[in-house]
Parts: C-alpha cells; structure tokens; sequence
C-alpha cells in the first residue's frame, strides 16, 4: 500500500529524528525532482538543488574537494533555518567525491544527528539521491513502522 507524503510529513515532524533519504532508480530521477518541488509547493516547504546552488557559488564550486559531510551538515543546518521542510535534491555529485568513511558520516546524520531537539535542526530533512546498493542496504531507524529511506514508489502521486 502506498504511503501519504503528506501524512508521512505530519508523522515526521512529530520525531525527533526528522531526517529522511527518499530514492529514485536513475532514469526516475526527474520524477523525483518533481515529486519534491510539488510537496515544497504544498507543504510551503523549501528546495534545495544543491548542484545549481554549487554551480552558482564559485567559493562552493573550488571547495567541492575538500567539501566534506561536516561542512555540509552546517550548509543544511544554515539553510534550514527558518522553514518547517527543507528538500535537498542532487546531492548525489557531492557524495560520488567522498569516500566509504565520509559516506557513513553523512547516513549519520539520518540516523541519529538530525535532532529536531536542537534549535537550528527544527525543519525537517528530505534528501532525494539515485537508489544504489548503497542505499538500498542503508540500515536507518525507524518510527512507528515508517522505515526513513524510501524509494520514489512507495509514495501515491500528488497533483
């Protein structure tokens, strides 16, 4: 049965925890693009495509090296402020320059940083990646049976 979007945000922004992975198979990722920018348009949400948002600051765009998952904790930390939802979209190149290690501490934040207890991580957390094996093996917790890494699919289709 597919899930509500927009019941799955109301349960989510009741957690903790408010950070969530959804995923779309490559050929789908421009549905997902969509899928994300009609709940922001809905929900009053903010998106972030973070590969415009690299391309359009040239510090951002030389620093993409030696950008790591801390930094980018305190981008979204940064960007969030101020809105109940923030969607992040095309990350997938930031990711493709980390290692293993850089990885992990990004799933991280999914897991157990994202802490809507603390005052500048209030919004919740939507990150739209390409499924991989990576992310289909991800083991992030759960609530209230809601597993927080989600495939395009298992949403109904919005208007």
């Amino acid at each position: 049965m597919a899930l509500d979007v927009f019941a799955f945000l109301t349960q989510l922004k009741e957690k903790r925890y408010r950070a969530v992975i959804w995923h779309a198979e490559p050929e789908k990722g421009a549905a997902l693009t969509q899928f994300a920018q009609k709940v922001c348009q809905r929900t009053g949400g903010k998106y972030l495509d973070l590969l415009d948002f690299f391309i359009q600051s040239k510090e951002l765009s030389e620093s993409i090296d030696s950008f790591g998952p801390e930094k980018l904790r305190e981008l979204l930390i940064k960007q969030g402020q101020s809105c109940s939802l923030l969607i992040v979209d095309r990350i997938d190149f930031l990711l493709d320059t980390w290692n293993k290690s850089e990885r992990n501490d990004f799933y991280r934040l999914f897991n157990d940083q994202w802490d809507g207890f603390k005052e500048g991580m209030k919004a919740r957390l939507i990150v739209c990646l390409q499924t991989s094996l990576e992310i289909n093996n991800l083991q992030i917790n759960q609530f209230q049976g809601q597993n927080r890494v989600n495939q395009l699919a298992d949403f109904n289709d919005i208007a």
